[in-house]
């Protein structure tokens, strides 16, 4: 039953894709969970490391308690244990009862487009205009003949102005993380979501807020349903 709610899990993420969308475990008793363990994101983009520390801040300000990235990471190099890749039960059980976590927050940056600026040519349409005279003659009642200007028309002129334009494309983050119980492995939560700005941690510290938000709330009314 557990192995199938952790598919069903996952693939309901796939399908509602992003920004932000989380599942929640309807069986799971949230009340065995006193301390969550942060991993290390799956990254490789130089401009979001340590993005992990974003969602332990949440984590704290929603009243969680938190064993961060860097104690973990010492207490389990200490006791020779790789946690890159796949994390097995046995792996997971040997985690929680080293540092008394419960649950680990394991996530990845999913993707991530670097804010960049291109230039575009914008081209404007121009018409101008002027009137045409031409001289012309014309008789007096005395016989006489004088000359004056007299308008023909109107003569228009048109051109195109091209000019470059420089705008900004923000960096656009998606990030994909998931509660894992130590003791059996079963995703007991997961979401995920996508954020633009300007700088690519505002983006990452904004997809934090929305999915530690996001998990209070469902947290929330599943305990206030029992």
């Amino acid at each position: 039953m557990r192995k199938f709610l952790t598919l069903a899990l996952a693939s309901c993420l796939l399908a509602c894709g992003c920004t932000p969308k989380t599942v929640i475990s309807k069986t799971y008793d949230f009340n065995q969970m006193d301390r969550i363990g942060i991993m290390a994101f799956t990254n490789t983009r130089p401009a979001l490391q340590g993005v992990e520390n974003l969602f332990a801040k949440y984590l704290i300000s929603a009243g969680f308690k938190v064993v961060e990235r860097a104690q973990l990471e010492s207490v389990l190099k200490e006791h020779n244990i790789s946690v890159s890749g796949y994390l097995s039960p046995e792996t997971t059980r040997e985690i929680g009862k080293i540092l008394g976590v419960d649950v680990l927050l394991i996530g990845e940056v999913s993707s991530y487009s670097p804010a960049r600026t291109e230039l575009t040519l914008t081209s404007t349409r121009r018409t101008e205009s002027r009137p045409v005279y031409t001289q012309d003659v014309m008789q007096l009642p005395d016989g006489t003949y004088v000359g004056y200007t007299r308008n023909v028309g109107t003569q228009y002129t048109h051109s195109t102005d091209v000019r470059p334009t420089e705008y900004t494309i923000n960096a656009r983050v998606g990030i994909i993380a998931k509660l894992v119980d130590v003791e059996t492995a079963e995703i007991v939560w997961i979401g995920s979501a996508d954020e633009s700005s300007s700088s690519a941690l505002d983006a990452a510290d904004y997809i934090a807020r929305v999915l530690v938000k996001s998990f209070s709330k469902e947290l929330a009314k599943i305990q206030e349903g029992k």
